[in-house]
């Protein structure tokens, strides 16, 4: 055990953090650790990286990662197999939600962090940005606090087992008129890109990422053949007769099938959702009703019209049927679609108990 921390001092038994003019000029003061030798540690190094903190604060340089601090493990996590393998979208929302975390508490000490702690930190964040970002946040301190388990920095995650409060699943559909509206509405902004990729999201139910990523070269008159970003899936998924004629009409100016007419160069993320956005204003759509809805939307038709979810899942590209399940609203289509089996079942058994 580590009995030489800076500014740690024993007196008649007991531990004290002394400060020094210097230090006390940053606005600390001497503290009392009490008895227990790892407690009255722990603390001491706590309230040193908060003085090296408050001093790089004042000096406007850039801070020096503390060992065994949560900006080194994070650092270290980022430079883990593990991170690497991550599909770039699932890395650029992890390196947000990383960013966040360290820069809240970049200088604790990882074996200072208490369940206690989390759940006060986790009920903050609930309380300012709302329940889906505190699980975001937490579930991105189960995989460090592994990680850092994994590395020796500590034995037990204090995040093992801990509970997140559910979220509602989402249920939003768009309505056949809602899609003629809002492509109507793109037509009329001089934004057909928008029409096009609203009606090919719902026509082969792909992520909004993959819909973009879409080149005239994936297709070869009757079906699109993609790798999917997030899940690294390859599919080849047709297209329906109507999509078929409407790609037929589209021209082919550019490498991608989605190319925004302001730059004549295919879509950022940022700038398609805010054009997205423009176009529902204008169209005068709910604000709920999103892109993402298209997926879900193409899910529960093709559940309506009675394929299988082996069958959905080759279109949607989805690894389980579990998924699925949470992907198809059961809507009136399937309830009449399942009363009208259930008559011919019964109008065969009874003329079956006639003969």
């Amino acid at each position: 055990m580590e009995l030489t921390v800076l500014r740690m001092k024993r007196v008649a038994g007991r531990w004290y953090w002394r400060t020094t003019p210097a230090v006390k000029a940053l606005g600390f003061s001497d503290e009392a650790l009490g008895d227990d030798t790892d407690k009255a540690i722990a603390r001491a190094r706590e309230l040193n990286a908060e003085v090296e903190a408050e001093r790089v604060r004042r000096s406007g340089l850039q801070p020096a990662i503390l060992p065994n601090s949560v900006a080194d493990l994070i650092a270290k996590y980022q430079a883990s197999p593990q991170y690497a393998k991550l599909a770039p979208k699932t890395k650029h929302e992890y390196r947000l939600l990383l960013n966040r975390i360290e820069k809240v508490a970049g200088n604790k000490l990882v074996a200072s962090i208490t369940r206690a702690w989390l759940v006060t930190g986790y009920e903050a964040v609930q309380k300012k940005s709302g329940l889906a970002t505190a699980n975001a946040v937490m579930r991105i301190w189960r995989i460090v606090l592994g990680h850092a388990c994994d590395r020796g920095m500590i034995d037990v995650s204090p995040a093992d087992g801990m509970r997140l409060i559910g979220t509602q699943a989402r249920t939003q559909l768009w309505t056949p008129d809602q899609v003629e509206i809002f492509c109507a509405a793109a037509i009329e902004a001089d934004r057909e890109s928008l029409a096009l990729a609203v009606r090919l999201a719902l026509d082969i139910g792909q992520r909004q990422g993959d819909i973009l990523a879409l080149k005239w070269s994936d297709y070869d008159g009757t079906a699109f053949s993609l790798v999917q970003g997030k899940t690294k899936h390859a599919l080849r998924v047709p297209v329906t007769p109507a999509m078929q004629a409407l790609l037929g009409k589209v021209k082919r100016d550019a490498v991608q099938v989605i190319v925004s007419e302001a730059t004549g160069r295919p879509y950022q993320k940022f700038h398609f959702g805010h054009e997205f956005a423009r176009i529902r204003a204008l169209a005068q759509l709910p604000a709920e009703l999103q892109f993402r809805d298209l997926r879900r939307t193409a899910a529960t038709e093709l559940g309506a019209a009675g394929a299988t979810d082996d069958e959905i899942r080759a279109v949607t590209g989805h690894r389980s049927r579990g998924v699925v399940a949470v992907y198809v609203r059961p809507d009136d289509r399937m309830a009449a679609a399942a009363q009208s089996k259930r008559s011919s079942v019964r109008s065969e058994i009874g003329k079956f108990s006639k003969k």
